[in-house]
């Protein structure tokens, strides 16, 4: 049996996540339970944990600690779906923005250019649409425009282009490939993964889903509760720092704005966590305080 996913910066986030071990907590990205299961063992028995995952894959049922419950849903109805469980207020929520271990080696999700498979790339297959099908709608310039803003892909117009030249019904992930190698030449290895990462993020709405996270996270945390953000490209990170410059509120008097959140640190991976799972290599980890 393949492992889920490999957590990163685990003993990180629960050092800045937990500041009481009796409160209320929230894993808003469970994956394969790695965080959480850390989280509860530095609670103590009255502590309570949440974890959420869209992901039908996800092994929610997996942990059956008594102070765990699992919960089936997008984190950015994180309000509605903590509400159903009379919880309006927590000490701390930890997002970890990347995508699974297993959605990227499972070649049927359509995440990996390793196999060929339909180009799905949903994070819930049974929601939405899949990509292949998404692409069929798209305009040369918008589609050039989400590559650049998304992946930071050179030559996106011309990229956008063949995409939709060679598009047909089931449009794969090899054919994905060969697109960007018409394009890039034996330079195209380089720009794969960020050609994937923008399809994605696109189709999932990720950057809209991290705006209601954090709004839904400043009316929850308690004052001087813990926000704990993985991050893992710059689309992620200006929306985050977006956040970090927004005041709570402003002093019609002075002009003084009451700051909504405080930067307690900035962590990457180390050397030898990259060793070990390379794809925390891309890692940052934010550790904000409600103020």
């Amino acid at each position: 049996m393949t492992v889920y996913h490999v957590p990163v910066l685990v003993e990180e986030v629960v050092e800045g996540l937990i500041t009481n071990p009796t409160g209320v907590y929230v894993d808003a990205t469970f994956g394969g339970g790695g965080h959480s299961r850390a989280i509860l063992g530095q609670l103590g028995p009255e502590g309570r944990l949440f974890g959420i995952d869209k992901d039908p894959d996800a092994p929610l049922q997996s942990l059956t600690d008594e102070r765990f419950q699992g919960i089936r849903g997008d984190f950015r109805f994180l309000e509605e779906l903590l509400e159903a469980w009379q919880v309006k207020e927590v000490a701390g929520i930890l997002a970890d923005l990347g995508i699974s271990s297993h959605q990227v080696d499972v070649p049927a999700r359509g995440f990996s250019y390793r196999w060929d498979a339909p180009l799905d790339l949903r994070m819930n297959p049974y929601e939405g649409e899949p990509a292949w099908a998404w692409l069929k709608r798209q305009r040369p310039e918008a589609l050039a425009e989400l590559l650049r803003t998304y992946g930071d892909l050179p030559k996106s117009r011309r990229l956008a282009e063949t995409i939709l030249k060679h598009w047909q019904p089931e449009f794969t992930t090899y054919q994905l490939t060969e697109c960007a190698y018409k394009v890039y030449g034996k330079k195209a290895e380089d720009f794969l993964s960020p050609l994937f990462q923008a399809i994605r993020i696109a189709i999932n709405d990720e950057l809209g889903a991290l705006e209601a996270l954090l709004e839904a996270a400043y009316r929850l945390l308690s004052p001087h509760g813990r926000l704990v953000i993985l991050t893992y490209h710059s689309g992620e990170a200006r929306i985050l720092k977006k956040h970090l410059h927004r005041p709570a509120e402003e002093n019609p008097v002075t002009g003084w704005k009451r700051p909504r959140w405080k930067l307690l640190a900035k962590k990457t991976p180390s050397p030898a966590e990259i060793e070990a799972n390379p794809r925390s290599r891309s890692a940052t980890l934010w550790l904000i305080e409600r103020v």
